[in-house]
């Protein structure tokens, strides 16, 4: 296994299912996470230069359900308003004894700084647009749970894809799996690195897209990647984008909804949130367990 967890595919398929089936060893038969003192000698340290709540917290929980100490790092009262560089921060908190740095920032600084300090070991928490392997590992699990496998389901992912670096990992990690099909929606100006995408079929129509749906997955519009802010009608949007009762009756009855998070209700509407189809809520917990497992695996290296 790899030092370091940058990208998914630093994991093998196996490698992937070792880790899933792992994360279900921290949650006890009454579907709490079990507290176990295995690294009380470790230290964790959580950078986030970007906002977070699920992926900061699951983390933090993870770390301290494992026994480890744990810095939450608070960019916002850190030297880095004084100028600091990224570099020089993960280094002070290497000197002091941080063994494993959880990073999400939004340039792709985790490359550079896993080769600038490599008795240091680097999770990645998101990387820009780029990457968010846990997020995927956690979904991967959500969808083993409520499917068994991911072979030979239809998947279909809807909303802002081109800032979304949850579709990047996740379509990365699909490579090793042989699905049904794969099909990608939202509004083309959104989806403009997709349209021609050999790996799955675009279909702007998402009645059309959603026919016959396994997994359902819903994105938010990610405002604050935009170079330049679009012309966009949101009630148009939703119209055609969000996900309705409506809209999921062309999947499968069986259909599983998802989204990563954080929800706002022009992607999917609520009663789609709290509809016995959604597992959205799964996702969240699921978090916490494959955090678990992650932490340990490479803790462990």
């Amino acid at each position: 296994m790899a030092k370091n967890l940058i990208s998914i595919s630093d994991l093998s398929k196996n490698e992937i299912l070792e880790i899933i089936k792992f994360s279900d060893s921290f949650i006890d038969d009454d579907g709490n996470f079990r507290k176990e003192d295995l690294f009380p000698d470790k230290t964790i340290a959580n950078v986030f230069c970007e906002p977070s709540t699920r992926t900061k917290s699951s983390f933090s929980i993870a770390a301290s359900n494992l026994g480890c100490s744990v810095l939450d790092f608070d960019v916002t009262n850190s030297s880095i308003q004084k100028g600091e560089t990224i570099y020089e921060t993960i280094d002070a908190l290497h000197l002091m004894g941080v063994d494993l740095c959880v990073l999400r920032h939004s340039d792709s600084v985790i490359r550079d700084l896993a080769e600038y300090l490599p008795n240091m070991t680097f999770v990645n928490a998101g990387e820009g647009m780029l990457s968010h392997p846990t997020q995927t590992l956690l979904d991967l699990k959500t969808i083993m749970d409520n499917k068994k496998t991911l072979d030979n389901i239809k998947i279909v992912i809807v909303g802002d894809l081109d800032h979304s670096r949850v579709t990047s990992s996740f379509l990365e990690v699909l490579k090793n799996f042989e699905l049904e099909s794969l099909v990608l929606s939202g509004h083309p100006a959104m989806c403009t690195k997709y349209i021609n995408n050999k790996q799955g079929l675009y279909e702007p129509d998402l009645n059309k897209a959603l026919d016959n749906a396994d997994v359902v997955m819903a994105l938010r519009i990610q405002h604050e990647r935009f170079e330049q802010e679009l012309d966009l009608d949101l009630e148009t949007y939703k119209q055609d984008y969000q996900l309705t009762s409506e809209k999921m009756d062309n999947a499968k009855g069986d259909a599983i909804i998802m989204h990563p998070g954080p929800v706002n209700y022009i992607e999917i509407t609520e009663s789609i949130y709290d509809s016995e189809q959604s597992v959205i809520r799964e996702q969240v917990k699921n978090g916490v367990a494959v955090r678990m497992a992650v932490l340990s695996r490479f803790l462990s290296c």
